[in-house]
């Protein structure tokens, strides 16, 4: 991925990304290690990594077929939905707390949450991955990773949040918490 007449220092913003990229990865790598231990459950169907290998396939096509040249305004822009996303995600896994899993699971005391950035949509984590792989495919020009995050992350997602959905009905209030919130894009699903 090179900037034209200004490849040394795109390389180094390119660098710095996939750090970041990493850092939010080992971030993440916490809450995994909580999961060791845990009772395994069978709510989840291999949706976990249905949508890491999503992920994963994702940041592969963005590295592997990186596009021409992008422009500063596109990178610019490219970093600001990763880091938007990512954020956003993060947001709404602290507001979770202790109800928040890798994997589907529903806790004996488990409680609708719907205050933070439930408040507007019922998977907020998952509109936060979203964006910051459309993040990362922007910021490298792919179209491979673009395709590949609306192709294979996308309906990773959606499989998922309707695999958790079957299981939050079984929480007092959710039906109605869910009657007023799209899925995953305000207006949209």
């Amino acid at each position: 991925f090179l900037l034209a007449g200004d490849t040394s220092r795109f390389a180094l913003a390119g660098g710095a990304f996939l750090a970041l990229y990493l850092l939010w990865l080992v971030g993440e790598s916490r809450v995994a290690t909580r999961e060791i231990g845990k009772e395994e459950t069978r709510l989840d169907r291999g949706t976990m990594e249905l949508y890491a290998m999503g992920r994963l396939a994702a940041v592969v096509a963005a590295l592997a077929f990186a596009g021409p040249a992008p422009t500063w305004p596109i990178a610019i822009a490219g970093f600001g939905l990763f880091v938007a996303g990512v954020a956003f995600r993060l947001v709404a896994i602290t507001t979770l707390g202790k109800f928040y899993s890798h994997r589907v699971r529903i806790a004996d005391d488990h409680a609708v949450v719907q205050h933070g950035p439930y408040r507007f949509v019922r998977h907020p984590a998952y509109t936060g991955m979203l964006v910051a792989h459309l993040g990362v495919s922007a910021f490298f020009v792919s179209p491979w990773a673009l395709l590949v995050t609306l192709g294979v992350l996308l309906p990773g997602i959606v499989v998922r949040i309707r695999v958790e959905e079957r299981a939050l009905a079984s929480l007092p209030g959710y039906a109605d918490y869910g009657r007023g919130r799209a899925r995953l894009v305000p207006l949209v699903w």
